[in-house]
């Protein structure tokens, strides 16, 4: 009986600890909507890396965030993005999965985001 116990207290932890992890977390990705590379995209001073067109980066936790941040992209060696001074009036993201999609004009030169939740 013990066995039995110690099998179901392990099964229980186990299944708590991998749902608990991800339960209240705001994780974000990246997407490159544009037609041309993303190089050492950051958001909010996170690094997702290269993004090829049409890439999505992989899921990355913030404890918070709102609904844009600080952007930082390199397109063929210039770099694009901008850094808000603050979030006075601004909510925070309610927990659960986001992408910050961003599409380059070639033509002018600016780089525009939209957020997705996913």
């Amino acid at each position: 009986m013990r066995y039995i116990y110690s099998f179901l207290f392990i099964i229980f932890f186990l299944s708590c600890s991998t749902s608990e992890s991800i339960e209240g977390e705001i994780r974000i990705r990246l997407k490159n909507n544009s037609n041309i590379t993303f190089e050492n995209a950051t958001f909010n001073e996170v690094n997702f890396g290269n993004l090829k067109p049409n890439e999505t980066s992989d899921y990355k936790a913030f404890e918070t965030s709102y609904s844009y941040g600080s952007v930082n992209i390199t397109i063929e060696g210039q770099q694009y993005g901008w850094m808000p001074i603050d979030f006075v009036g601004e909510t925070p993201l309610e927990s659960g999965n986001y992408t910050f999609e961003y599409n380059f004009n070639e033509t002018t030169k600016v780089l525009t985001d939209k957020l997705v939740k996913d």
